[in-house]
């Protein structure tokens, strides 16, 4: 038997979710019923309350047997939970293609709330184009919130007033460079691109982002693409 998520996790996934006994479609033109239920709903389809709380206790089981199975540190019940209900909104294939994964299973907590309100786009179904939604930013920072909400009497973690000496979070994942004879970077994400330079083995990097296999990376760390090398060739550096 899967984790289960715990009661504010419930709450939270409830509250941004809402209701709907009658099949709808979501923003993103999902067919979806229930508490945010989308298989293989229909158009016309009706449920009861109770086979809603059913449907959402399934999902939200199916979405936590996921997390467990790609998350490598221990997570709190509340940390847990607001994986779950991530991977219940965004899906797990997201989570697994993530840098927030990738972090966190560095050991690098603190990364989470900050990587989990990147993910607050949807595909505008008229035009095509992914937009940033306030329903999705609201709920990302909830599950950012529940996430950090810690049992602690440290006054530093504890504090309701806002700090007024902020810093923004480091995205960049540092790499090395794994392939014996050096690893050839390119001007773009594949092999028909021209070579640029020979990367020695052990050379760190930092990705920046990744697409189909290719990993666009910064040799400096400021923040500026110098070339795509192969993923297949590049392994976490250990903290």
């Amino acid at each position: 038997m899967s984790r289960q998520i715990n009661e504010e996790g419930l709450n939270l996934v409830k509250n941004f979710e809402g209701l709907r006994l009658d099949a709808y479609r979501c923003p993103a033109g999902v067919w979806t019923i229930g508490y945010g239920h989308t298989g293989g709903v229909k158009p016309g389809a009706k449920i009861s309350e109770d086979e809603a709380e059913q449907l959402l206790a399934q999902d939200l089981a199916d979405s936590g047997g996921k997390v467990e199975k790609c998350v490598k540190v221990k997570l709190n019940d509340n940390q847990f939970a607001a994986l779950a209900s991530f991977v219940f909104n965004a899906g797990i294939g997201n989570l697994t293609a993530s840098t927030l994964l990738k972090r966190l299973n560095t050991g690098d907590y603190d990364c989470v709330p900050s990587e989990l309100a990147k993910w607050v786009k949807a595909t505008d179904p008229k035009t095509g184009q992914k937009i940033s939604l306030p329903g999705l930013v609201k709920r990302r920072a909830a599950e950012g919130v529940l996430w950090l909400k810690i049992d602690s009497d440290d006054p530093f973690l504890t504090s309701t007033d806002m700090p007024q000496s902020i810093h923004a979070d480091d995205p960049r994942v540092s790499y090395l460079v794994t392939a014996r004879e050096g690893l050839r970077m390119r001007s773009g994400p594949g092999t028909n691109f021209d070579i640029s330079k020979v990367l020695p083995t052990n050379t760190e990097v930092f990705v920046v982002k990744e697409k189909d296999g290719w990993a666009a990376v910064d040799l400096q760390g400021d923040g500026v693409i110098d070339g795509w090398v192969s993923q297949d060739f590049l392994k976490l550096k250990p903290v």
